[in-house]
């Protein structure tokens, strides 16, 4: 198989907890779970509390016994901190390739075009030492020529990462089928529990299972973008980002064609990308209550004056207006914009999910019904 065109997947290892862990080294080897804004359910956990069968959502107040019995140490999300930690790790990523895209907080997909001629596996173990260094955060990495096989890639990097080193690559067909045979149909990126009950209803229980599946089948009980995951599986790049199930954060950044200089061109391209992640949010039906804003030069400009920063900003309610995400990413551009750069890349991440029928209104936002009309 041609190895000219890769795709990576770096994931962030349990990644609030290991922000949490950056902080306070004394934890490490320690169970850590991280729970929602209002520590009403677990929404992070390291390695030691998945093991002592802590589930993701579980109710902190069903689990106070165990969480003192087994010294677990809680948190409280702070979802500033892990938007900083999560932009240094996307700022060291994009030293490696000039084709990065933040799928979301804790995760980016690498595009390496023409590195048939470079080791992988040698280039992966430089990402993995850079950011544990500049960051402290462990990351796994997944290699191959699609992005549904790098997350694939990826989750075998986790499940075994004595034997990878956080690492793999699919890089032949024979991994390919060894891989799909190995992951739950359940399992699979973009196959959602409603998909892989009708799957497991006809009989297929594997990936390998679903690339085999009749395309007539699977057009009309998973419409095109099932079609096309099939593709992306039998390692034909074909799926888009855009085309997969509910994200936990969103993001869209972009490296612009030209450096900008002006706050005017920024906050042109830094609505554009909040209005994008609105639309998104609407899409799959959910709120956000926190947005990340930043701003970075070009790093391959030595002579150039090097600047970078981010921005968290809590937002007074949960929402997916276009119209007030755009006023709180300009909001925060301007507090971190600085005159005199020449600036590359910027992005917009939203996270801090809430269920778009759960929202709760307060006496400042009047207009959020309004816009709810306009947006529609």
């Amino acid at each position: 198989m041609k190895t000219e065109n890769m795709f990576a997947l770096v994931d962030g290892n349990n990644f609030y907890a290991s922000c949490e862990r950056v902080f306070r080294p004394d934890l490490l080897g320690k169970p850590i779970v991280v729970l929602s804004n209002n520590d009403g359910c677990c929404i992070a956990r390291s390695a030691e509390a998945k093991a002592l069968g802590i589930p993701m959502g579980a109710p902190a107040f069903q689990y106070e016994a165990l969480f003192k019995e087994n010294g677990v140490h809680v948190f409280s999300a702070n979802f500033a901190l892990y938007g900083d930690m999560s932009n240094r790790v996307m700022s060291i990523l994009s030293e490696f390739s000039p084709d990065v895209e933040v799928y979301s907080i804790d995760e980016a997909f690498l595009q390496f075009k023409g590195f048939s001629l470079f080791d992988l596996k040698h280039l992966a173990l430089k990402i993995k030492n850079d950011v544990q260094k500049g960051t402290g955060i462990p990351i796994s990495i997944g290699f191959a020529p699609t992005k549904s096989l790098a997350k694939v890639a990826n989750k075998i990097a986790k499940k075994y990462p004595v034997r990878t080193n956080g690492i793999y690559s699919i890089d032949s067909s024979l991994k390919i089928e060894k891989a799909l045979k190995w992951l739950k149909v359940g399992d699979v990126w973009g196959i959602g529990s409603q998909h892989a009950k009708r799957l497991n209803a006809i009989g297929v229980f594997t990936a390998n299972e679903f690339c085999k599946v009749p395309l007539q089948w699977v057009k009309t009980n998973m419409s095109i973008v099932g079609i096309r995951l099939q593709h992306d599986l039998s390692g034909k790049p074909t799926l888009t980002l855009e085309e997969i199930e509910n994200k936990k954060n969103i993001a869209t950044t972009r490296s612009f064609e030209t450096m900008y200089t002006e706050l005017e061109q920024l906050s042109e391209r830094v609505s554009t990308f909040a209005v994008s992640c609105a639309e998104k949010l609407r899409k799959q039906k959910s709120h956000c209550r926190t947005l990340l804003v930043f701003i970075q030069t070009n790093g391959f400009r030595q002579d150039l004056k090097q600047y970078g920063q981010s921005i968290t900003i809590k937002l007074p309610y949960a929402s997916n207006s276009s119209i007030e995400l755009v006023k709180y990413a300009l909001i925060g551009l301007e507090k971190i914009y600085k005159k005199g750069y020449h600036y590359k890349k910027a992005g917009v991440i939203v996270l801090d999910f809430s269920p778009e029928q759960n929202a709760q209104l307060n006496m400042f936002c009047h207009s959020h019904e309004k816009h709810k009309d306009i947006m529609k």
